[in-house]
């Protein structure tokens, strides 16, 4: 069985959050949807074949509580941002969590400068 080296791998760090702080509005924001679409078809286990789009509500995609806590913990971890948990279980859009989470990055939260 060969393996295609063009495949994404399952687990993509998102860039440090002091690089996605020097980028622009726009570019943070394109950056955390591509991270976050990748990092929702990991846990949420979405068939190869279909693709988290950041058009699609998290709810709709089947964000519950529980993937919501986990979620957050891991945004917080990895973007050092603060998030409300009901902000991931409304019915917003990957792309608008992502927009809250570019806008959030931009003031570290916890007072680090990774």
């Amino acid at each position: 069985m060969s393996m295609n080296h063009t495949s994404t791998p399952l687990f993509v760090r998102p860039p440090a959050p002091s690089a996605l702080r020097a980028m622009d509005l726009d570019a943070r924001t394109r950056t955390i949807v591509s991270w976050l679409c990748r990092e929702l078809a990991h846990v949420l286990d979405v068939p190869p074949a279909h693709r988290v789009g950041p058009d699609r509500p998290l709810r709709a995609l089947g964000v519950d509580s529980l993937t919501a806590l986990c979620l957050k913990r891991r945004l917080e971890d990895e973007l050092d941002v603060r998030i409300k948990t009901h902000d991931l279980l409304r019915d917003d859009t990957v792309g608008e969590i992502a927009a809250l989470l570019a806008v959030s990055v931009a003031v570290p939260a916890y007072g680090t400068a990774r």
